[in-house]
């Protein structure tokens, strides 16, 4: 990568050239200019992908230099380096979409973290992360992770979303280096995990999450403490709101647990399990269940588990096994009784049928 540091005061150049740790984030080239004008023909020449630039400047200031790289060179990363912390510069600065704005004297730590989301945000653009495939065992570990926190979050089991984060965590800090956009496809992953769990439950979980988590940015070299750390905090904000809500209403919504019913008939869901979802006695959400519906939420939860079984084997090519599987039997013997009681023939009758009509 090749970057242009443009500032008409040498010793900021110079201190800028010092302070970046250019070689860690690829960038092999550094071109200098003392003004917008210069900084132009220079950019034009080379190609950069990353532009420094101060805002005051003799002839071509950083106002107009930013306007024009915008309209021109679209794809180049902007980072501002000003000693006036001036609105209009400030105004510009948004306007021109700069990565960063930083107040001189420049800061070790804040120009290379500037030059880190860059050049992040820069491969990732140029697909060098999606060039480069994920081992099949990391993304075996990462989908059963998904799915142990996705159960726990939907059995608003707090705690134990907070230690498969913090496992998942312990894992990553164990691995010497790591796939190039790891980090980042993990984080986004989880944040739409989370908007799905939070639509799930009816909670707005921008409402609930800290502000800043959803539009915050992971890199390759951004600490597993740090962005795991987010997630984990926002997923138990989440939680707890959902938890607050569910405690907080005075009567159970039936049509409510029917959803839930209806999404997740396939899991081992119970009586009890479901109560505890929904802070209510058992015996008050069976009677007010059977009220509404006409049946108990056993024998409701018994024949949305058959009536699915019964689909697979009439419109697939699922096996008797596969289908009582597939709906939360393990134990064929009691699928066959239940499957006969319910739809009042076998089975191997069903899959017949189908065939017959075949």
């Amino acid at each position: 990568m090749k970057a242009v540091i443009i500032d008409d005061e040498f010793w900021t150049r110079d201190s800028i050239k010092r302070l970046a740790d250019w070689e860690s984030f690829g960038i092999d080239l550094v071109e200098e200019a003392e003004e917008g004008m210069s900084g132009l023909r220079i950019i034009d020449e080379i190609h950069p992908e990353i532009v420094i630039t101060d805002m005051r400047m003799r002839g071509m200031d950083g106002v107009e230099l930013l306007q024009r790289l915008t309209d021109e060179y679209p794809f180049i990363r902007k980072i501002v380096i000003s000693g006036f912390d001036d609105f209009v510069y400030t105004k510009q600065a948004i306007l021109s979409k700069v990565d960063e704005y930083i107040l001189k004297p420049v800061q070790k730590d804040e120009l290379n973290k500037a030059l880190e989301k860059a050049t992040s945000e820069l491969r990732i653009a140029k697909g060098l992360h999606s060039a480069q495939p994920l081992d099949k065992d990391v993304m075996n570990v990462f989908t059963e992770f998904k799915e142990q926190i996705s159960w726990y979050f939907q059995e608003l089991q707090a705690e134990a979303v907070r230690e498969r984060f913090a496992t998942l965590e312990t894992l990553l800090r164990s691995h010497a280096s790591v796939t190039p956009g790891l980090y980042h496809l993990l984080y986004r992953h989880f944040m739409l995990l989370l908007d799905e769990l939070s639509s799930k439950a009816g909670i707005d979980s921008s409402a609930a999450m800290y502000a800043q988590t959803e539009t915050f940015f992971v890199t390759d070299f951004t600490p597993p403490s740090e962005w795991i750390g987010r997630l984990s905090s926002s997923y138990l904000a989440v939680l707890e709101r959902t938890i607050q809500e569910r405690r907080s209403k005075t009567r159970i919504d039936i049509e409510q647990i029917r959803r839930f019913i209806d999404r997740d008939f396939a899991e081992p869901i119970t009586l009890e399990s479901i109560a505890g979802l929904y802070f209510v006695s058992k015996e008050h959400l069976s009677r007010t269940f059977k009220q509404v519906t006409g049946t108990t939420v056993m024998d409701y939860i018994v024949t949305k588990r058959i009536g699915e079984a019964n689909r697979l084997l009439q419109q697939s090519s699922a096996s008797i096994k596969g289908a009582a599987e597939a709906v939360g039997y393990s134990d064929l013997t009691y699928f066959h009784r239940i499957f006969k009681k319910i739809m009042g023939i076998t089975p191997a009758q069903a899959r017949r049928e189908i065939s017959d009509d075949k």
